[in-house]
């Protein structure tokens, strides 16, 4: 982002000390998990807790697991993978593009995977 950024005022030197209509304030979270009393150990269960949870819980399991476990993957994913057997439900969900979704988006689309996979 900055070498675009830099970029850009290489050939627009007076964007640089342009003043904004609003300022832009960077800012910093931290993360807290709560445990909730979704558990399960089957589809069933799954889908059920994926039409439950908040959708922080969403963003949590979908979008946070690659930067908290440094790996590619979401923990829903991994889940239906290793415990259920669905690779296919997996890879569906890893690719489900969450810069375009909003977390309702995400969790309706996990559920539209999940759902004709439970009557196979």
């Amino acid at each position: 982002m900055v070498e675009i950024i830099d970029e850009f005022l290489e050939g627009h030197a007076r964007s640089g000390s342009r003043p904004a209509n609003e300022p832009f304030y960077f800012c910093a979270s931290e993360i807290v998990v709560l445990p909730t009393a979704f558990v399960t150990d089957t589809l069933k269960g799954f889908l059920d807790g994926i039409n439950q949870v908040s959708v922080h819980s969403i963003h949590h399991h979908f979008i946070e697991a690659r930067l908290r476990l440094h790996r590619m993957s979401n923990d829903f994913s991994r889940w239906l993978e290793e415990e259920a057997g669905l690779q296919e439900a997996a890879d569906a969900i890893e690719r489900i593009n969450f810069y375009t979704n909003t977390m309702e988006g995400v969790r309706r689309q996990i559920a539209g995977i999940v759902s004709p996979a439970m009557n196979h």
